[in-house]
């Protein structure tokens, strides 16, 4: 059998039950307390986690996830029944899956990036920094494969009680094999595809909320993140980065097994943290960490060791993510923050305090379950009205097992038999089930929406679904716009705390100097490909660099690119001025409504109609119209390789409407419609 390994320093695999460390893991009495603390918070918020709740239709959180995941995955199972019963139909339709596919169609091609806008110490807004800003953001959402996650996200809100996301800057080491001086050498290296800023869908059974009645991810009193992740990659991670009395901690890791009896858990959690290895899971590891906001402290637990400062640990080991804000002495600071973005589908508290939402699937449940329910029905009618099996008279006794399409029984003389009759039953069960289907289009959306064309549908009939549909993603369209603001944020808090900052190069020792990021980042404006440098420099900080200084460098930096024809654009940047500047994300629902159910297209081309009209026209700039509604809308690249050379506006005009006004002409307007453009 081949199957993954973990490996230990010299690159060897690791048996998944012998220790790498021969020592014992002994923690400190604070880590001890810590533990503790960690273990009390852990289990109350599982037992939330395991609790029946109103909300949900008294289940429990995850009682409800896993009736909605089987809900959106017409999930069937596997149930014993005799062989008698056997013919029974046991299929289930798709309709509250397709549903949830045609929102998801809808709402992924609506999907948005964060606009980010920008204020300088002065308060006022800075235009420039917010393009760079937007820039960078969408450069590390992108490498985060940001358009993937998005559709899952989308999912994950449509089907589960919540969607989490989380944002978060990793660095990690990856171990590399060298040959030198005629031998292999292991080696460490950053690793460039785990380093940087990463957002992960997190499933909501990873993620503990400290408190259900808390809607606010930010003010929830703590919270608990437990994932189950590969031993090489926990240890590309966390090795290397602690250590006890001289010993690795990474070395007591044990894969496949999460041992915390050491630490002092009681027989009555073992069930929750001590996870006996299974053959699946001999290569992987448990890792917790608990975030306790108001305390700033985040403590990481790996198959029950503590990663993190050993020396007073309740005060040495803050917030990783933080946000830059002002004390109250009007200093910079950084402030800790969850590194947690949540939405849902719906609201299910009109107060605003549960946590959690309602999904599609569990809006659609019972609809779902009902016509479910007629169509086994329906179906075995059907079946029995087709093979027909034979009621029987002048027998002693029949055995009910005779009720099987197609039956036959042998009888004796004189006996009678008379077929099943279906009836109006048949009838009944269809009808209800129309009724179901329209119930669960008004309830999520309508089969026009989904693309489903069907026969005598009326005008009237189309333009209420799409009503329906702008209802629907009203609320969704709010919802995915206050996920994709708080990943912003969380997405420029990093980049202002790791992007900004710089690091000591010493390739020259003998004229150290701090060196900063250069970011290369490819975007599309006004449909031209344009590639954008953004390079972050402390000489603007120096008190030398004047006014004027920074505008030759501007107008170098112009020339340099191309000018007006530039394919390229070169930022120069503060990063002390760029990391105190405030910044607002915002996302605006109506867009991606309008994305989503196709309106945005219908708009600009109702726009297009307008400004090229006879009487709107001549106020307008022709060539300026073209480039944006046509040039930019239907070329790829570059739009200025298709326009005319040596073109104006008269060329422009002569060659769509025959000609331009001339000097003293009648120049028509909404006011005098019925003067009509002259030819020259």
């Amino acid at each position: 059998m081949i199957s993954n390994s973990a490996t230990g320093t010299d690159g060897n695999p690791v048996d998944p039950q012998t220790k790498i460390s021969k020592k014992s893991y002994n923690p400190s009495d604070d880590v001890k307390k810590l533990w503790e603390k960690v273990l009390i918070d852990y289990v109350n918020a599982y037992n939330l986690q395991q609790r029946p709740f109103d909300e949900f239709d008294q289940m429990s959180l995850l009682q409800r996830m896993n009736q909605d995941q089987q809900t959106f995955a017409a999930f069937v199972g596997a149930n014993f029944e005799p062989a008698d019963k056997s013919w029974r139909w046991k299929g289930r339709k798709n309709t509250a899956r397709n549903k949830i596919i045609g929102i998801l169609a809808h709402v992924i091609s609506g999907m948005l990036f964060p606009m980010v806008y920008a204020y300088n110490e002065e308060n006022k807004e800075d235009e420039l920094t917010a393009r760079v800003m937007r820039i960078l953001v969408e450069n590390h959402l992108k490498k985060a494969n940001y358009e993937m996650k998005f559709l899952f996200m989308m999912c994950s809100a449509l089907v589960n009680p919540a969607v989490f996301a989380s944002v978060e800057y990793i660095e990690a080491c990856q171990k590399i094999k060298t040959k030198k001086d005629g031998k292999w050498v292991i080696e460490e290296a950053v690793d460039e595809l785990l380093t940087g800023i990463n957002l992960d869908l997190i499933p909501v059974d990873q993620l503990l909320l400290g408190d259900f009645y808390t809607f606010d991810i930010q003010k929830q009193p703590y919270i608990v993140r437990v994932r189950r992740i590969a031993y090489d990659q926990a240890k590309a991670i966390y090795g290397g980065k602690f250590t006890q009395d001289g010993e690795d901690l990474f070395n007591f890791v044990r894969p496949g097994e999460i041992n915390t009896a050491g630490l002092g858990a009681s027989r009555d959690y073992q069930t929750i943290f001590n996870i006996d290895f299974t053959n699946a899971d001999a290569n992987f590891v448990q890792e917790i960490t608990v975030y306790y906001k108001s305390e700033d402290l985040q403590a990481t637990f790996v198959g029950g060791i503590f990663f993190g400062n050993q020396e007073d640990v309740f005060n040495t080991n803050p917030f990783k993510k933080r946000r830059i804000t002002t004390s109250k002495k009007g200093e910079y600071i950084t402030a800790p923050v969850y590194p947690f973005a949540k939405t849902g589908f719906e609201p299910i508290d009109p107060n605003g305090r549960f946590a959690y939402y309602k999904s599609a699937a569990f809006k659609e449940y019972w609809d779902d379950a009902s016509q479910n329910r007629m169509y086994q029905l329906a179906q075995d009618g059907t079946y029995l009205d087709v093979f027909k099996p034979m009621f029987l008279s002048g027998v002693a006794s029949i055995d009910s097992s005779v009720m099987v399409p197609g039956a036959t029984i042998g009888m004796p003389q004189g006996a009678s038999a008379t077929p099943y009759q279906l009836g109006p039953n048949l009838q009944a069960a269809l009808q209800l089930m129309r009724v179901n289907q329209d119930d669960m289009s008004l309830s999520t959306q309508d089969a026009l929406q989904s693309g489903v064309a069907e026969k005598g549908i009326t005008a009237t009939a189309s333009i209420k679904a799409e009503q329906n549909a702008k209802v629907i993603m009203n609320v969704f369209s709010t919802m995915v716009a206050d996920l994709v603001r708080q990943i912003g944020e969380l997405t420029v808090d990093d980049i202002l705390l790791y992007t900004t900052t710089g690091e000591i190069d010493a390739s020259i020792p003998e004229n150290l100097k701090v060196k900063y990021k250069t970011i290369r980042a490819r975007e599309k404006e006004g449909g031209k490909d344009i590639t954008n440098l953004i390079e972050f420099s402390d000489e603007m900080m120096f008190p030398n660099y004047t006014k004027e200084k920074a505008e030759e460098k501007e107008w170098e930096l112009f020339t340099k690119n191309g000018g007006m024809d530039a394919k390229s654009y070169e930022y120069v940047v503060n990063p002390y001025k760029f990391a105190r500047s405030q910044f607002n994300v915002y996302v605006d629902p109506q867009q991606i409504i309008s994305r989503s159910l196709g309106t945005d297209q219908l708009r600009k081309e109702r726009a297009f109609v307008m400004l090229t009209n006879p009487i709107v026209q001549p106020y307008v700039d022709m060539a300026a119209v073209v480039d944006k509604f046509i040039l930019q809308e239907y070329t790829d690249g570059d739009p200025g390789e298709f326009k005319a050379k040596q073109q104006n506006e008269n060329q422009l005009a002569n060659a769509m409407f025959g000609g331009m006004p001339q000097p003293n002409q009648q120049i028509p307007s909404p006011m005098n419609p019925q003067i009509a453009p002259t030819t020259s």
